[in-house]
């Protein structure tokens, strides 16, 4: 009877320190999946921005439109957005324009474009020429670009829009049940 009772603690306690030592490698494991997805996830990224425009937020700084520049003020927030996945993205200060864009030849075509729909009842000269400027990217629009040391040149229709880059625009996720 001794021995059985000594059987049967011997037994609980290698069960607890299997079980511990089976946690133990369980959670090591986790750690080092962890880390090599994560490593693979920064690589991708990385990888995925291309030196020119694409994967990147650009600050829309001036437009030009019938031999006049005008400078926009940061605080109107006019931007283009391109992200390494091919989404498109434009803010005019009133509304955000979204879609796809594909890289060809010397700058890149919009396509599947929509837009907010906020009124604008304002007569700022900034505002309205960026308005008419980001809605010349239509479907199917193209726009030439010239990209030097963190400042992009757009031209779309008459406008041409002088940017600085403001930062990396990452993939945005596609809504589910859009297909993309």
């Amino acid at each position: 009877m001794v021995m059985n009772g000594l059987f049967r603690r011997q037994g609980a306690v290698w069960r607890m320190r299997h079980r511990a030592w089976f946690r133990a490698l369980v959670g090591a494991s986790i750690l080092q999946v962890s880390l090599a997805l994560a490593a693979c996830g920064s690589a991708t990224s990385a990888r995925s921005v291309s030196p020119g425009f694409t994967g990147y937020v650009w600050q829309v700084v001036a437009i030009s439109h019938g031999g006049k520049v005008t400078s926009i003020p940061a605080r109107l927030q006019v931007a283009l957005r391109f992200s390494p996945g091919g989404q498109f993205g434009a803010n005019d200060s009133i509304n955000f324009h979204s879609g796809t864009y594909s890289v060809a030849g010397d700058g890149f075509t919009t396509s599947a474009l929509s837009s907010t729909l906020a009124g604008y009842a304002g007569h700022d000269p900034a505002v309205l020429l960026a308005i008419s400027a980001i809605g010349s990217f239509g479907n199917g629009v193209h726009a030439t670009v010239n990209v030097t040391a963190g400042r992009l040149v757009v031209g779309v229709g008459s406008y041409t829009l002088t940017c600085q880059r403001r930062g990396p625009q990452a993939d945005v996720p596609t809504p589910a049940g859009t297909g993309g």
